[in-house]
């Protein structure tokens, strides 16, 4: 009975070294990551207090997902490389742990949602250097408002399409999905176009090749389309910028819309008339 109540003890003792032998490999293979930084646009941001949100997103080097971390604690990973990427709209910018490689944010049709993604920035143990995550906005708004004093009872529904060369941004490398893609809303009109405005949040184009399209359907209260007009030239989205077009919905009847003023961000960019008015 003795050596039976010995070797239980031996062995209790034995398990308890082997763990902490485990513990402490597990300290040694682990370093704290605690010296990061976030910025949005360029600018110092942070976690409200009290915010649950976790804006890192931690890969391991061949892009698989790791763990999504709240920017409030330090965290503890084990040795190796990573990649960091971070956004303030997690929820919106990362729907699923996919691998960083397969990471593609989508333009979407309804053209209601920022892109506000830093990129994806390597990161590796000991994690001695400072690391900043700097989110940038990925898109634009494209503001569009009627000048109109005189209702136009013809219509009922406005319908407004955007024709743009960008269907996704993918994370893993900074670039754009290069594809053609109609973004579209309608909107009722009780005022026959009068106070239309409305705002299409876009991918930015960085290069005219990439400018966007406008197109509109005046349709009657059952949908069926009265005419349809489109504007003259396209027009550039700037990142966290806004391009403002003012013309009138309800010009003498003319499939192209020339008399409008651009503003982007606030100065006036271009400023068309059409031929009759000149």
């Amino acid at each position: 009975m003795k050596n039976i109540r010995n070797c239980i003890i031996g062995g209790a003792a034995s398990l308890l070294l082997m763990t902490a032998c485990d513990n402490d490999v597990l300290k040694y293979d682990t370093s704290v990551v605690k010296d990061f930084e976030i910025q949005l646009n360029d600018e110092p941001w942070s976690l409200n207090t009290g915010i649950s949100t976790k804006p890192i997103f931690v890969y391991k080097e061949n892009g698989d997902f790791f763990a999504n971390y709240s920017s409030h604690y330090r965290f503890a990973l084990e040795n190796g490389a990573y990649k960091f990427v971070a956004t303030d709209i997690p929820e919106q910018m990362v729907k699923s742990p996919v691998n960083l490689n397969d990471l593609i944010i989508p333009q979407l049709i309804t053209a209601d949602q920022p892109v506000k993604i830093s990129a994806a920035m390597p990161y590796s143990s000991p994690f001695e250097n400072k690391l900043t995550m700097n989110i940038l906005s990925r898109s634009g708004i494209l503001r569009l408002k009627s000048r109109d004093i005189a209702p136009d009872p013809s219509y009922a529904i406005i319908k407004t399409t955007v024709e743009v060369k960008r269907s996704g941004y993918k994370v893993v490398d900074e670039t754009f999905i290069q594809q053609d893609l109609a973004v579209s809303r309608t909107k009722r009109t009780t005022t026959g176009g009068v106070n239309y405005t409305d705002d299409f949040i876009l991918f930015q184009t960085d290069e005219a090749a990439n400018n966007v399209r406008i197109r509109i359907d005046f349709m009657t209260q059952d949908s069926v389309i009265v005419r349809t007009k489109e504007f003259e030239g396209s027009f550039q989205i700037l990142p966290n910028g806004v391009s403002s077009i003012d013309f009138n919905l309800n010009d003498p009847e003319t499939p192209i819309i020339k008399d409008y003023v651009l503003t982007i961000n606030g100065v006036v960019a271009t400023a068309k008339k059409s031929n009759s008015r000149q």
